[in-house]
C-alpha cells in the first residue's frame, strides 16, 4: 500500500459517512499533487492565528497591569 491508499483508506474510515468516497479520493489527489503548496498555505495560515492569540494575551496582560495600577479611591 502506498502512501496515497494509506492516507485515503484512513480518511474514508474517519469521514466516509459525512464525504463520499468521490469526493475523498478527489483531495487525496489534490493533497499529493500540490501537497507542498498546501502545507505552505497551512503554516502562512497558522503563524496568523499564533500572531492574533500573541496579541489577544498582549491585550489580556495589559489590562491586568492596568487593574494591578489603580489606586482605590
Amino acid at each position: 500500500m502506498n502512501t496515497k491508499e494509506i492516507l485515503l483508506k484512513e480518511l474514508s474510515d474517519r469521514i466516509g459517512d459525512k464525504i463520499s468516497e468521490q469526493t475523498i479520493a478527489e483531495k487525496v489527489n489534490q493533497f499529493v499533487k500540490y501537497g507542498h503548496v498546501f502545507l505552505f498555505f497551512e503554516v502562512m495560515s497558522l503563524r496568523k492565528e499564533i500572531e492574533r492569540i500573541k496579541e489577544e494575551i498582549r491585550s489580556i496582560r495589559d489590562m491586568i497591569e492596568v487593574g494591578k495600577l489603580k489606586v482605590p479611591l
